[in-house]
């Protein structure tokens, strides 16, 4: 939750964005941009004029207002221009309109970019800790600054440390913070994070105990998104896609907004969860929308935007279902319990083997007697590819029943749903009186006629002993 320090309004300070190579890289367009920072409200409009000061609507991108953890806005707009129109005599001109005043500012290659400042981090001293006062200090050093209008925040766990710290500059552009922690404090894995805000810099420094196993403290950071495709269960029992849109290693907690969108603008109904803190001390957290499973298998494109006070343009995700180069229906074997097993008179494993599909997402339920059963009761593997067919899979589901069930006669149902099936899903059953028949399914009417006419001969025998021996009895006792 972003707690808001700052109620009155501000009008927006602007800054100018230019890559960090020059003009005579070989490429077709130059892409620039703008930044307005710490405004408020939110309400904020962009434009740009051309080297000639006339308006330009072409390859323009305006993202939406960001809060920072403040409660001030920050925005940006980015604006791609050929490089035959490109001028470095006369800049293009970014403006901003908001309602406690305008501003302006020319973007050119003289405008930057600035080497911007550099912050590091040091974990306390382990020797300090063998000290009386079982107490160290962990070290946050930011060099290169290019003015003394620069704050310095600890937190501990993402909460802001009001106490127990030293800060010393900035001199000759070096600011140094020290933070004093316990042996206790530092043994139990608190993320201990030096926050450095100011013009041209806005940056994050995490530590802790884990960070000693070989995670990376002094990175820059780096907002990862990634899209997620709804898994095919959910669409065959909802009959709608779920799309996920997952954002890690985001340096706060604060501030995050996500929003998925079609291709056509059309914003969709976005549920962002609950911010999960990561083994690194950043954050994480996952962004869904639904829609309609039609809509998802016509291959529709959708677009997940994320915006972050620490992300300077917002990322853009795009998904989309990607249909199989060699789909395929899966072909379903039900195998029974093994004799072997079933001698130990303890358990017995009903095994199902899904082959020969493709795509690779499918789902398996078993039922007992018609009624779903516990998934803790069967384990299903991953798809497999073919070593023989590299374009099909294969995967095991396993059902663990009772010695006592198996015998009894109770029927058991792998069902299989997969997208190429005729009606998407198809099941095959078994019981103890067909576990021959659904094992080898391939076995003709003389196979049977053979082994029927083999445990015939075997109990005609045992009757003719038994009427022998008794018969010699007989003969004796006269």
């Amino acid at each position: 939750m972003v707690t808001v320090t700052s109620e009155s309004p501000k009008a927006p300070t602007l800054f100018p964005l230019v890559p960090s190579c020059g003009t005579d890289t070989p490429q077709e367009s130059i892409t620039v941009g703008c930044l307005a920072k710490d405004f408020l409200p939110a309400s904020i409009t962009f434009s740009w004029l051309n080297n000639k000061a006339v308006n330009v609507t072409n390859g323009v991108k305006k993202f939406p207002p960001v809060i920072s953890s403040v409660g001030t806005y920050s925005a940006t707009t980015q604006l791609s221009v050929s490089t035959n129109d490109w001028s470095e005599e006369k800049p293009y001109v970014c403006l901003a309109k908001h309602p406690n005043g305008d501003q302006r500012v020319s973007v050119d290659w003289t405008s930057g970019p600035i080497e911007p400042p550099t912050v590091s981090i040091n974990p306390p001293s382990k020797e300090d800790f063998e000290t009386p006062f079982r107490n160290s200090t962990i070290l946050c050093r930011v060099e290169g600054l290019r003015t003394t209008d620069v704050t310095l925040k600890w937190l501990k766990n993402g909460v802001l440390v009001k106490s127990g710290f030293t800060t010393v500059g900035p001199i000759s552009k070096t600011l140094n913070s020290k933070l004093t922690v316990t042996e206790g404090e530092w043994n139990a894995d608190n993320v201990f994070t030096c926050k450095v805000d100011g013009k041209n810099i806005s940056e994050m420094r995490n530590t802790s105990k884990s960070f000693e196993c070989g995670f990376d403290t002094e990175g820059s950071i780096g907002i990862d998104v990634q899209t997620i495709p709804p898994a095919f269960a959910d669409i065959y029992l909802t009959k709608s896609a779920k799309l996920t849109c997952k954002v890690t290693n985001m340096p706060t907690a604060d501030g995050l907004n996500v929003t998925w969108m079609t291709q056509n603008g059309k914003v969709l109904e976005t549920v962002t969860g609950q911010r999960m803190v990561q083994p690194n001390g950043l954050y994480s957290a996952l962004a869904t929308t639904t829609v309609c499973a039609d809509e998802w298998d016509k291959e529709d494109i959708y677009i997940c935007i994320v915006a972050h006070p620490e992300l300077v343009f917002p990322i853009e995700k795009r998904l989309q279902k990607q249909p199989a180069a060699n789909s395929h229906a899966p072909s379903i074997y039900v195998l029974p319990p093994p004799s072997e097993q079933l001698a130990l008179h303890e358990s017995a494993t009903v095994t199902c083997l899904v082959k020969d599909f493709n795509p690779p997402d499918f789902f398996v339920q078993w039922l007992q007697n018609g009624e779903p059963m516990r998934a803790s009761s069967y384990i299903t593997g991953n798809p497999t590819l073919e070593s023989q067919h590299p374009q099909l899979y294969f995967a095991y589901s396993t059902l663990t029943i009772s010695e006592q069930d198996w015998n009894a006669g109770n029927t058991y149902t792998c069902v299989v749903g997969h997208e190429k099936l005729p009606v998407q899903v198809a099941q095959k059953t078994i019981d103890k009186s067909t576990a021959y028949l659904e094992a080898y399914p391939d076995a003709d009417e003389e196979d049977f006629y053979n082994l029927w006419a083999t445990a015939s001969t075997f109990i005609i025998l045992f009757i003719l002993s038994i009427f022998y021996s008794a018969t010699v009895t007989l003969i004796k006792v006269k």
